[in-house]
């Protein structure tokens, strides 16, 4: 679908009329048509045919995609001084059917190797060809410059995917590490009295310390902001809206980061319209509660 889009706007682009054929075909060649159809075999003739394929006049209608083997066979011609006929050539050629039309088929031929290729070749070149009636195909001219168009189309479509993925990727490092940053902090929060040893409790500065050590592989890490509070009530406070029922038994500790992502490609934006080339900058917020002894 891709290809197609690519075609057609390329044949838009230049004001030309797309043309399927894509070798030189002759029309009302000098050849006539074999095929198995239950009964003796007759021959049918052709509008044109070329190398990549031909339109047989036909009242069959087979289903496209089905392969046929077709025998094709110049039409016999006598020879003046004693009436003998020339041993017609022939070739024995399988085709596939590509569409149908109002008098016949029409067939791509399908090779199996290089020597089926050139023995049609070398059988198209040996019939004689009426004035005017060759038409030169348009494959190669119209593909000229194809690979340059294309890559044209796609590689700002490539970069563009490359960038997002590297900025997605970079966005969901950091979510990541600031989830984990502030568990790690909430953890070593509460371990105070509930460790061997019963040490004395972690102060903010320690928290935020070890918090913002976490976070130290980010860009932009100066932008981490580290809240702790401890609420030993049994009703919500400023410090968080939870509370602990059996307080001052046990009491919550928190602990809250925020962090500014900014991508690390940045492309251009429309904040006001709400476009934007990738992600743009964003904040990330975590924040771990947990109950420890007071």
């Amino acid at each position: 679908m891709l290809q197609r889009a690519i075609g057609k706007m390329k044949g838009w682009l230049a004001g030309e009329e797309e043309e399927p054929r894509r070798a030189p075909r002759s029309i009302h060649p000098e050849v006539l048509v074999y095929y198995w159809d239950g009964s003796a075999p007759e021959g049918r003739r052709m509008h044109d045919i070329s190398q990549s394929g031909a339109y047989i006049c036909t009242p069959e209608r087979w289903y496209p995609g089905t392969i046929i083997r077709l025998i094709l066979q110049r039409q016999p011609k006598a020879i003046p001084e004693d009436g003998a006929t020339v041993p017609p050539a022939s070739i024995c050629v399988p085709a596939r059917v590509v569409r149908h039309g109002s008098d016949g088929v029409a067939v791509e031929f399908v090779f199996r190797n290089r020597q089926e290729e050139e023995s049609l070749r070398r059988f198209l070149a040996a019939i004689p060809v009426p004035p005017g009636g060759n038409v030169p195909g348009n494959g190669t001219s119209r593909r000229k410059g194809q690979a340059l168009v294309e890559f044209a189309l796609l590689v700002p479509l490539v970069f563009l995917l490359a960038v997002n993925a590297v900025n997605i990727g970079g966005f969901l490092f950091a979510w990541i590490t600031v989830a984990n940053a502030a568990r790690a902090g909430a953890e070593y929060m509460s371990m105070s009295s509930a460790s061997v040893g019963r040490p004395t409790a972690a102060t903010p500065a320690q928290v935020t310390t070890l918090v913002t050590n976490d976070v130290a592989s980010l860009m932009n890490r100066a932008s981490v902001v580290v809240a702790t509070c401890t609420n030993a009530t049994a009703a919500a406070n400023g410090c968080t809206t939870l509370f602990d029922p059996e307080a001052p038994a046990y009491t919550l500790a928190t602990v809250d980061v925020t962090y500014t992502y900014k991508p690390y490609i940045p492309l251009f934006s429309f904040p006001k319209l709400g476009i934007s080339a990738t992600l743009p900058s964003s904040t990330i917020h975590r924040k771990v509660v947990v109950r420890m002894l007071q």
